[in-house]
């Protein structure tokens, strides 16, 4: 079990440190009757932008993501369904290469199949590719079938050497798909969807000019079709992940001026096993090429594993540093219900400054 180094204030000094009240209390409703502790009233009282990675509320019933003020899902069906006011992004798996890989000493490395699209959610096929280039050209495929553009998807398989096929032709439940097998969503960006989250965890063995080449052409695909696009990276002082993935500090700066905006992962798995020091590490492998406009930058932080010393931390920084806001990693943590579980008072003190209290009269 790791310990995590907490940052240099506590208690009430703290909380007057990142501007928090411990009395303040979220607007939400009677508790007492199986609500969850945040509603959607909370979402007009954020300071930055708040990303959930999870499907957007409808318009009525209980939703457990609140506060928000952006949803980035895999289920293409429930984008359109947001209410007006909240962006919505389409999250989108970056194929890796299935080709054996060796680590340090030898040992060799396994990684899992690629996720599929799914518009419900529950799909369990996964795809594999014969090398970094296939798995390159299904990504470039998918986004432009997702922007409405099937002809350069189709280009893009003819090149490569790939097999385009409709989720809708392959059931959720079954063995991997054939091997470079391309699947593609039965389904478009819908016009109002704010862009599209690449969640670029590749780790297969590419080198930084095919990163830095291959990330060019994603985010010039998206913006050309007029959309936004965000990348989703593992933690950049994580030397084991980043070395078979090319993101470094020689193009970090130039990776993050391509795309609108790009995270840093803050988790309880760090490699500096605390939170402030991982931030200042991936800070400076962001800005060790040149400057970079920290609008661009989105904090990524756990809810399983980190501490409320923690969620502290990360809106001091988030407001100290000018970054656009924050995105909810669960990791398995479950949101909704009562304020004082400790995922929801991480939540209330990163995006609403406050700490969250059941029981408002």
């Amino acid at each position: 079990m790791i310990t995590m180094q907490r940052p240099g204030f506590t208690g009430m000094a703290a909380l007057a440190m990142v501007g928090l009240s411990p009395t303040a209390v979220p607007q939400t409703g009677d508790l007492a009757t199986n609500t969850d502790c945040f509603a959607a009233t909370d979402n007009a009282r954020l300071r930055f932008e708040v990303f959930q990675q999870a499907p957007p509320p409808r318009s009525r019933g209980r939703y457990a993501h609140y506060p928000l003020s952006e949803a980035a899902s895999g289920q293409l069906g429930r984008l359109a369904e947001a209410p007006e006011g909240i962006g919505t992004w389409y999250y989108h798996w970056a194929n890796r290469a299935a080709t054996p890989l060796v680590g340090v000493g030898g040992r060799q490395i396994i990684r899992k199949l690629n996720i599929e699209p799914s518009w419900t959610g529950n799909r369990r096929h996964r795809s594999a590719f014969s090398s970094i280039d296939r798995a390159n050209a299904c990504t470039l495929a998918q986004a432009s079938s997702l922007l409405g553009n099937n002809a350069r998807a189709r280009r893009y398989a003819r090149v490569a050497g790939i097999t385009l096929i409709s989720e809708k032709a392959l059931p959720d439940a079954a063995p991997p798909s054939p091997a470079d097998t391309c699947v593609l969503a039965s389904g478009v960006l819908p016009p109002r969807a704010s862009g599209i989250v690449l969640d670029y965890e590749v780790q297969d063995g590419r080198d930084p000019p095919m990163t830095e080449r291959f990330l060019t052409s994603y985010a010039g695909l998206v913006h050309g079709a007029g959309k936004k696009a965000i990348l989703l990276v593992n933690p950049l002082d994580s030397t084991g992940q980043q070395r078979f993935t090319g993101v470094t500090a020689a193009n970090a700066h130039r990776i993050v001026a391509l795309f609108d905006r790009t995270t840093l992962v803050l988790w309880s798995g760090n490699a500096q096993h605390s939170l402030p020091a991982s931030y200042a590490a991936q800070m400076a492998i962001v800005k060790a090429g040149g400057p970079v406009d920290t609008k661009r930058l989105l904090i990524d932080f756990e809810l399983a594993g980190t501490t409320l010393e923690d969620a502290r931390f990360v809106r001091q920084a988030i407001i100290r540093d000018g970054l656009a806001g924050v995105m909810f990693w669960r990791n398995y943590a479950r949101q909704g219900g009562a304020c004082a579980t400790a995922v929801n008072q991480r939540i209330a003190a990163i995006a609403l400054g406050e700490k969250a209290q059941d029981g408002r009269q």
